[in-house]
């Protein structure tokens, strides 16, 4: 499997891996940073809590989508903190 990945910063040693700006949506199956669907991107994007970016060459229809990494762990970090306070948002439903 094929997996691209734009990072901002190198790895200091290459000890720790890096966290990606970006990374390619997966076809199938969960996500290899998060392990969420692909079903469950589109959802929290229909709903404005994350916006995807897609890649196209001019004219056409298909091309690749790409997740920003930051904002899905800021919306896992949001909702972890709102169901420590009891009050969890349920953005798979």
């Amino acid at each position: 499997m094929n997996t691209h990945v734009i990072s901002r910063e190198p790895s200091p040693g290459g000890a720790q891996p890096t966290r990606p700006e970006l990374f390619k949506l997966p076809s199938r199956g969960g996500d290899p940073y998060f392990g969420l669907s692909r079903a469950w991107y589109y959802k929290t994007e229909r709903s404005g809590g994350l916006q995807l970016v897609r890649l196209r060459r001019p004219g056409s229809i298909r091309g690749k989508v790409m997740v920003p990494y930051q904002q899905v762990a800021d919306l896992i970090q949001k909702a972890a903190a709102g169901a420590s306070a009891g009050s969890a948002k349920k953005w798979d439903r």
